[in-house]
């Protein structure tokens, strides 16, 4: 009995380290990104109406505000994004393939993620959609659907309890994954809402 218990300990142990390991690398590779500054000169008066990337270049140029680079909070911070943790392999239970295909990446995933890297975290929380719903939002990964969270914890992702969601364009494709500090780690393609239980299909 008291062997059971051991060998119990010592698997939790060793969990624990493979997270801690794990957090560790997670936050090594995420690494804090400049935006150069840039000068906008305006003639004669007229005030050019500036899309909310580059109002908030202008505003940070003019008003010398420091920058709070280790406030602890990414929603000052710029979008950054990555497909390295990207589940792309099988298909799930109801045939749809996790792999994207091209057109899907070059018309569809790449242009809306080089979109929205040119905003801040704030401003990605300001969207929201004609039904007034946050558009890109968190949930708790317990939120999915029972074969989703399966699939998280195979993927060896327990440490992250939480998963974010962008919506990418029409009214149910998904890009799920999780934020590390400011950086978003895309896990799923998700083309028609399939993976959140409480909105139909």
């Amino acid at each position: 009995m008291n062997k059971k218990r051991e060998e119990r300990v010592r698997k939790k142990e060793l969990k624990h380290e493979k997270f801690e390991k794990s957090r560790a690398l997670f936050l090594a590779k995420v690494q804090q990104k400049i935006i150069p500054q840039q000068s906008i000169i305006v003639t004669g008066g007229i005030q050019p109406r500036l899309a909310p990337h580059l109002e908030r270049l202008a505003y940070e140029k003019l008003s010398n505000t420091p920058k709070t680079i280790k406030s602890g909070s990414r929603f000052d911070q710029q979008v950054t994004w990555c497909i390295s943790k990207a589940d792309q392999h099988d298909e799930w239970s109801w045939g749809e393939p996790r792999r994207w295909d091209d057109t899907e990446w070059f018309s569809i995933i790449a242009p809306k993620f080089k979109e929205l890297s040119n905003l801040t975290w704030r401003e990605i929380d300001s969207f929201s959609s004609d039904t007034g719903h946050r558009m890109h939002h968190g949930h708790e990964v317990g939120d999915l659907i029972e074969e989703a969270q399966g699939r998280w914890r195979e993927l060896d992702l327990e440490q992250f309890e939480s998963i974010f969601r962008f919506r990418l364009g029409g009214q149910k494709r998904r890009a799920w994954g999780f934020i590390v500090q400011a950086h978003f780690h895309m896990v799923w393609w998700d083309r028609n809402h399939s993976l959140y239980p409480t909105e139909p299909k």
